[in-house]
């Protein structure tokens, strides 16, 4: 053994001091030279939070003015053992110290701080905290042929209390602090450093032993063999290592007894000897089980080279491997194994894959599509079939050659890639011998061009308002690809183009329909595939018209033709801006050419709860007048009628000063919105040639179902409205009548009520005479409308759990309503398209939710780092991933971990930027990511207290002062479902706006406080362009936030599953050019954090795969009993919105009896529906249950009429003579139903099911007596006699589970 008390050039370095610079305290010095490249920002960054929170900030023999325990957070270990402690027995037995040290009230903790929300994960409840030992376990060959001994090396460092006033002490020399005081007592670092030669001869398994390294300081050593096949032909030791600090100090522990900066390093002579914890290629041993299902042998097969060497204990561990050659994989042993506190991954980006001559150029395409010889389109086209069969040729060599016992795994997988390839092959065909295709595939590369380019141009003038709109095109067709697909698109959109354009085609509509599902990771690109889709879909469905079926006409001229749905309604505010501009695209072409794709106009829709958008047009233009009365810019006052921050076409700002509420173009009751373009350039404003009605959006609930929008954004929990809202059949082509002045509206009651008032016309045949602008309108009978073509469900992922099995059941109402039969007499369903980035179980999900197999696009066949569509780059200066750094202040509160790391993170993004510039604007903004709107409050709290104070003041490092851009205060932003929907925009579009090096550099604030100072003006910008010191958010942020700039986020404690972990963090670094930086904080006081910690590296190259299996029940007996009242009402009153006399209108309620023939055939479409997805035995009782709620459907009218009465199925209820038929789930009586109230339970929800508990105060009188049992004693308060008695456990707050959850 060998020991120094300084590093030598053998081994390896413990902080930045390895560097070719000395830290001389004038400037604050990196280790390497920056570039001016934002990767470099980011590495400096990284540099920054190591010095800062493990140390040494200032080289090997740094000298402190603030002790060490208080300046460092990680990377140290206490004594093993203190004396004088409150329990000596407890103490004893330990392995760590109790908390104590200086700050003891902020900085460390016990482990019953934040206990979690998942008793599974409750922390240890007693112990010491703050470990006395630090270590790693790896794997070696047994045989002393291949391996004698390894090395290990041992590093750390101390710090001495040098006294006050030290003559060795230059004021230079240590911290800015020290020339300002003097007497300040100083710590001087000695490092410690030793090499261990471990011989494996020496070793006994199964018994600890100790090599004294220094006089207290220990390194003990466990060993074990492992005879079994995994260990190889001659078996492989396993050893793990501890070092532990067996120094036994005071109660109070002195500075020179901690131990810092630990590491230790393995190595074998640069040999690579250190084992893989598990090799997928190792043959599994005899009686081993296989593994429990064939998707996680799948993932077995594609993360096979993805492999673990060595696993951390208390701190993270990391290896070291050799780069393989070009084309070889990668190598199965590593040369060196270590500890680290601070854990770096860099996940590579995921390209697409380029295809040698294949066309991508979507006016090209449009072009080749126009033409009527097919040479050119069959030549853009078919390379990227013919080069993906020669790639699936390769893979079927590469499954030849696995080793048997994952042969069969890789032939499953390349199977099901070859199917995929069959159906791109069909849709090439298809496109080209079916000219009305071709020409529906031209219109869609047409408006995707325009698509693209208009959504660049409007991004590009939302951040530089000066911008004019040729300068904002000019730049956007001078960048790469700016209206291009990517491979993985257009061979996606290719796939279902027979699907689209064949309603009745089997793998759409049949009993083996398979749903689409697009997997590819966030960032990709999957919206505009299927924005292409939508394209299509709009094209194909108005060449084919109107359709004569053995069940009546069904005209596809109008109506809904894509129907998105989302769960989270942050969600709809950014999507609803992107499928807003195809929708503009798709208008302008249709005005050009109105002859071939139909008079009625391409609109969007946003159906979403009435806490977002308006339900009526009068309640929007009441919010309007409550603004115009106020006057000025509205601030204070929500218009929900608003969803777009700026024009989608142009990139105009949008203000409520744009809309307009009345009449236009012959159509009454419209909310009109304009692009403010005073100027009239843009289509969408005013001017004559324009479109006359602005925008084609919709954001009432009235005007989508009186318009019917070719393309509607939703969210499941608006379906859940299907029950009690009758005029909504309209979304599913179920129309009564049509009036020229006021679109689809339904029958009257059958005691003429209206549940749309704004046409009063009772008959099918009427006429509305002139009214001030309004020509004269007529009313006839609806041509019931072709039903959505196209269902999109975007981040399929969300679909789980309680609100995944509510959705399952309501989906078999949804396809009920849906069903339809083409001219051929063929049943016809809408084609289904998902898509996530992170879904585990798919094919199970799929089948429960929605009755159909799944075709999962692209399929990963033997690497999941290569689909032939996508790949993986691997990560290096010129392409950098996005990077995790993980961190676990053991024995640290949380809350003063986040004060710190947040402060060091905004601190050395300032000083990244006034070296840098623009190129650390990535990093000037930190998005803090948290689990519980609880935790995040507290964030909030310390960003404008602790956190600000400390970034205004000097502080104990180097690192410049930062003030914020809110005038001279920290400008937070938060996305939580505490904000507005209405707000949602404007926090995303401010997230965009970068930070100007002339404005927000350190020199250019002190030139302005200067100027300020002398009395003089300087110049600024407007308070509406300041961006973002800091955004909280909750999981809200998972997923719909894309914003390029951003490149810097804090996850406090591990997210509840690894999908919100993925999809949360994707959110920053979407910008190759601008790689993204999360720092995880780890709540070391949770197993699953720790866990995650210690195998940081192999977790973050493997989290893809270690995505929890997804589930849904929808067809349970409790889902059924609560959830099919919902669904059979629903399915009722929309499948007959087009009867005079059927369900659907409110005060129809009671024609149930007559209506009895046709809700038998409901019935038992929704039974078999049921049981195409769950089985017989579910469909049996399915059908008892819902011909039993159709009984007492038929009893409460027979009641109702015995006193008279009229059966409704709500609205009115608070009138004697209406009596409802649905109530909600809080008018419930706990006392079970009683003979007056309406049988059927209906949640006004998909959420309401969730596992919480709410205090829910009825609004019902009757409700709020007291049911006290009798003969209970009376309630008395109790005062407290003194004040021992209000001490303990007092003070603790109880919170109630699911009042964090986001959106419920």
């Amino acid at each position: 053994m060998t020991s120094k008390t300084a590093p030598s050039a053998g081994t390896p370095s413990t902080g930045p001091s390895a560097g070719t610079h000395a830290h001389d305290g004038t400037a604050y010095v990196f280790d390497e030279e920056l570039g001016n490249t934002s990767a470099s920002a980011r590495a400096g960054l990284v540099e920054v939070l190591r010095r800062e929170l493990i140390g040494p900030a200032e080289g090997d023999t740094e000298i402190l003015t603030t002790p060490p325990d208080d300046r460092y957070l990680l990377g140290r270990i206490a004594p093993t053992r203190l004396t004088g402690a409150a329990d000596d027995l407890e103490a004893a037995a330990s392995t760590g110290a109790p908390v104590t040290g200086v700050e003891e009230e902020m900085t460390n903790a016990t482990a019953e701080e934040d206990p979690g929300e998942d008793t599974d994960d409750e922390p240890v409840r007693r112990g010491l905290m703050i470990p006395a030992s630090m270590g790693l376990r790896f794997q070696v060959p047994a045989d002393p042929t291949e391996l004698e001994s390894i090395t290990v090396h041992v590093s750390w460092g101390t710090y001495e209390p040098t006294g006050r006033d030290d003559a060795d002490v230059s004021p230079s020399s240590s911290d800015p602090a020290s020339s300002r005081d003097s007497r300040t007592t100083r710590y001087r670092r000695i490092p410690h450093d030793h090499s261990l030669p471990l011989r494996l001869a020496d070793l006994t398994p199964g018994r600890t032993q100790d090599y004294v390294l220094e006089d207290d300081v220990t390194l003990r050593v466990d060993s074990y063999r492992d005879t079994s096949p995994a260990g190889g032909p001659g078996g492989r030791c396993l050893i793990e290592l501890a070092l532990c600090n067996d120094q036994i100090t005071p109660h109070r522990i002195p500075v020179h007894a901690w131990m810092f900066q630990t590491q230790i390093h393995v190595d074998a002579g640069n040999r690579d000897v250190f084992l893989p914890v598990h090799d997928p290629l190792l043959p599994p041993a005899p009686g081993a089980q296989p593994a429990r299902d064939p998707e996680e042998a799948r993932l077995e097969l594609q993360y096979r080279d993805r492999l673990e060497f060595a696993v951390g204990r208390t701190c993270s561990a990391d290896w070291s491997l050799r780069k393989p050659p070009p084309g070889e994989s990668a190598p199965r042993r590593a040369f060196q194994v270590r500890t680290t506190w601070m854990p770096t991954v860099e996940t590579p980006q995921t390209t697409a894959t380029p295809v040698q001559g294949a066309e991508l150029n979507m006016r090209t395409l449009a072009t080749a599509a126009e033409s009527q010889n097919t040479a050119p389109l069959r030549d853009a086209l078919e390379p990227i079939a013919e080069s993906y069969t020669a790639w699936l040729g390769e893979q079927e060599t590469a499954v030849a050659a696995l080793p048997e016992h994952l042969r069969d795994t890789g032939a499953e997988a390349l199977a099901e890639a070859l199917q995929v390839r069959d159906q791109l092959t069909e849709g090439i065909d298809h496109l080209l011998t079916d000219p009305e295709a071709r020409r529906c595939f031209a219109f869609m590369n047409r408006v995707m061009a325009d698509q693209r380019v208009r959504s660049q141009i409007a991004a590009a003038r939302a951040v530089d308002s000066g911008l004019s709109i040729k300068a904002a095109e000019a730049r956007v067709l001078a960048g790469g690809y700016p209206h291009h697909w990517r491979v993985f698109q257009l061979a996606f959109i290719l796939m279902q183009l027979p699907a689209l354009t064949d309603p009745a085609l089997p793998r759409r509509s049949g009993d083996l329909a398979a749903a689409q599902l697009l997997f590819f990771p966030t960032g990709g690109g999957k919206t505009e595939a299927y924005l292409g889709l939508a394209a299509y879909a709009f094209a194909i469905r108005r060449r084919q018209g109107l359709l004569e079926t053995p069940d009546g006409p069904i005209d596809g001229r109008s109506g809904v033709t894509v129907l998105m749905r989302y769960t989270l309604r942050l969600l709809t505010s950014q999507q609803f801006q992107r499928a807003a501009t195809l929708v503009c695209a798709a208008e302008l072409a249709r005005r050009e050419d109105p002859a071939t794709w139909g008079e009625e106009p391409f609109r969007i829709g946003l159906w979403v709860g009435t806490a977002v958008s308006p339900k009526r047009v009068s309640e929007a233009e009441d919010e309007l007048k409550r603004l115009n009365d106020r006057g000025g810019s509205g601030a204070g006052y929500r218009f929900s009628a608003l969803q777009l921050g700026h024009c989608p076409w142009c990139g105009r700002p949008l203000t409520p000063g744009d809309v307009k509420i009345g009449s236009v173009a012959g159509s009454a009751d419209r909310v009109i919105l304009r692009c403010s373009d005073e100027l009239g350039e843009c289509p969408f404003s005013e001017g004559d040639g324009n479109v006359p009605d602005g925008l084609p959006v919709l954001t009432t609930d009235e005007e989508i179902y009186r318009l019917a929008p070719a393309f509607v954004i939703a969210t499941v929990d608006k379906l859940a409205r299907l029950a009690r809202e009758g005029h909504a059949a309209t979304l599913f082509g179920h129309v009564a009548r049509r009036c020229e002045r006021h679109g689809y509206v339904p029958h009257p009651g059958h005691d003429s009520t209206h549940d749309f008032t704004g046409c009063t016309l009772l008959g099918e045949n009427g006429r509305h005479q002139a009214k001030g602008e309004l020509p004269a309108a007529t009313i006839r009978p609806g041509t019931r409308l072709r039903p959505p073509d196209l269902i999109i469900q975007d981040e399929l992922h969300l679909i789980t759990g309680a609100l995944g099995t509510t959705v399952g059941l309501f989906e078999t109402a949804v396809e009920t309503m849906c069903a339809w039969t083409d001219q051929y007499g063929r049943p016809a369903r809408p084609l289904l398209v998902a898509s996530s980035a992170t879904v585990r179980n798919v094919a199970d999900q799929v089948h429960s939710l929605y009755g159909r197999d799944v075709t999962v696009f692209p399929p990963q066949v033997l690497d999941a780092s290569d689909t032939f569509f996508s790949r993986m780059v691997p990560a290096d200066k010129a392409h950098p991933g996005r990077m995790y750094v993980g961190l676990s202040t053991t024995g640290v509160r949380l809350t003063a971990a986040e004060i710190q790391t947040t402060q060091t993170l905004m601190a050395g993004a300032q000083l990244l930027f006034d070296r840098l510039g623009a190129a650390a604007d990535p990093y000037m903004t930190l998005v803090g990511y948290f689990s519980a709107t609880r935790e995040l409050a507290g964030m909030a709290r310390y960003i404008q207290d602790d956190i600000q104070t400390g970034l205004t003041k000097a502080g104990r490092s180097r690192l410049p002062r930062r003030r914020g851009t809110d005038f001279g205060a920290l400008h937070l932003g938060e996305l939580t479902s505490r904000i507005a929907s209405a707000d949602i925009t404007a926090t995303l579009d401010r997230m965009a706006l970068a930070f100007d090096p002339d404005i927000d550099s350190t020199a250019a604030k002190a030139a302005v406080l200067a100027a300020w100072r002398a009395g003089k003006s300087a110049e600024g910008r407007n308070s509406a362009a300041n961006p973002y010191d800091v955004v909280l958010a909750t999981s809200m942020l998972q997923v719909g936030v894309d914003v390029p700039r951003l490149g810097l986020m804090l996850v406090v404690g591990q997210p509840k599953n690894t999908a919100e972990y993925i999809q949360a963090t994707s959110r920053v670094g979407r910008d190759p050019n601008r790689p993204g930086l999360v720092i995880t904080l780890g709540n070391w006081a949770r197993p699953r954090d720790l866990a995650h910690y210690e195998q940081f590296r192999h977790f973050h190259e493997t989290f893809y795969a270690r995505v929890e299996p997804l589930t849904v029940t929808p067809f349970s007996v409790t889902s059924i009993d609560r959830g099919l009242d919902g669904a059979l009402v629903a399915a009722a009153r929309v499948t007959q919105a087009g009867k005079r006399d059927g369900l659907n209108p409110e005060h129809n309620a009671g024609c149930v009896a007559e209506q009895g023939e046709a809700l038998d055939l409901l019935v038992k479409r929704l039974a078999d529906r049921i049981g195409t997805a769950a089985g017989e035995e579910e469909a049996k009782y399915s059908r008892d249950r819902l011909s039993s709620r159709l009984g007492e459907w038929k009893k409460r009218r027979r009641e109702v009429e015995k006193k008279g009465g009229e059966l409704v199925y709500e609205r009115g209820a608070d009138n004697s003579r209406y009596f409802p038929l649905l109530r909600s789930a809080e008018a419930m009586s706990s006392r079970g139903l009683r003979p007056d109230e309406p049988p059927f339970v209906v949640a006004g929800s998909m959420r309401e099911v969730q596992p919480e508990i709410n205090l829910l105060v009825s609004p019902d009188p009757q409700r709020l007596a007291d049911a006290a049992l009798d003969g209970a004693p009376a309630w008395q308060r109790q005062e407290p006699k003194d004040d021992e008695e209000t001490s303990g456990d007092s003070g603790e707050a109880v919170s109630y589970g699911g009042a964090e959850e986001e959106e419920r």
